[in-house]
């Protein structure tokens, strides 16, 4: 279908365009797929099809052609997608702006982690930033890797660590292989389930769970262990994307939980949980740094991952 005629767009149209809408349109345009799109943003399909329709209803124009094989960007698509690159560029050079005001001038690094890089790779962050010259402040956050990635291309983070995965393919974006995240099971130290013994996963199928945002890999390893196991899904009690509040809670439940297995080394010194042992081998495989090619704070980051991010 030929592109729609050009229509000026209201002024108050262009304003209701939210900043979602264009981080949804550099996904699309990266994958040329409704769904790949809307699983990296975290959102249902219909969702992602319904703020394509009412972008394309706000500006007047046909952003996309819809084929049997994907999203085809037209002409003013293109045109769409460059621009929602350069205003999430001038966002991002605005907030590096303001933190250098905020802070008088001193170096700052925004990160987002994902729970098992909180104490793996980041202790190599903290070490390098705290024996930095130019007086480093890191400002970090736990968060899911989905949700820390978007807040990466909006520039309300500098560097992500991340599970490996559709990130990789973004052509913005440069990354570096960090760690592997092997996972293991948990419970609180009084759980009747002993440390001594090697558990099947249909013996731990009876237990209640504390579980993971939906979408994310731990929530996903949970429940495909055991229906791959027992054809059937665990019940899950509670979920959190918190390591602290899944530590509280194994200890005063008869819950078990997943945990990367450095979260577990980290919080098993205060005796407060123990590790079940169990006949499987899980893990949610490697996680990386990402950070902008284009980032106003290459120095740091090359600094404080101990690696060039340039050309060789």
């Amino acid at each position: 279908m030929p592109d729609q005629p050009v229509t000026a767009a209201p002024n108050a149209a262009l304003a209701s365009v939210r900043m979602k809408q264009f981080i949804l349109l550099l996904a699309l345009g990266n994958h040329g797929s409704i769904r790949k799109a809307a699983d990296e943003m975290s959102v249902s399909q219909p969702a992602a099809s319904k703020s394509l329709l009412e972008m394309e209803s706000m500006l007047g124009m046909r952003l996309f052609e819809r084929t049997y094989s994907g999203l085809i960007p037209t002409v003013a698509g293109r045109c769409a997608i460059e621009h929602a690159k350069n205003m999430i560029g001038s966002l991002r050079r605005m907030k590096y702006d303001l933190d250098v005001i905020q802070h008088n001038r001193q170096g700052i690094l925004r990160i987002g982690l994902i729970m098992g890089a909180v104490t793996g790779a980041f202790c190599d962050v903290v070490r390098r930033a705290c024996e930095s010259e130019h007086g480093l402040l890191v400002d970090a956050q736990e968060g899911t890797s989905t949700e820390l990635m978007l807040k990466l291309q909006s520039g309300e983070l500098d560097v992500v660590f991340a599970r490996s995965g559709e990130f990789d393919q973004q052509s913005d974006i440069e990354s570096r292989l960090l760690d592997d995240e092997p996972v293991c099971v948990v419970a609180g130290v009084q759980h009747e389930l002993e440390t001594g013994r090697l558990y099947e996963c249909a013996e731990l199928i009876g237990y209640p769970w504390v579980g993971y945002e939906a979408k994310s890999p731990l929530a996903a390893l949970l429940v495909n262990w055991f229906v791959d196991h027992t054809g059937r899904t665990p019940v899950v009690k509670l979920r959190t994307t918190s390591a602290l509040i899944t530590v509280a809670t194994l200890c005063n439940t008869n819950c078990l939980a997943m945990l990367p297995s450095s979260v577990f080394k980290h919080v098993a010194s205060s005796e407060r949980i123990k590790k079940i042992k169990t006949s499987s081998s899980l893990s949610l495989g490697e996680y990386k740094a990402y950070w902008h090619k284009q980032s106003l704070r290459m120095d740091i980051i090359e600094s404080v991952l101990g690696v060039r991010t340039g050309p060789v």
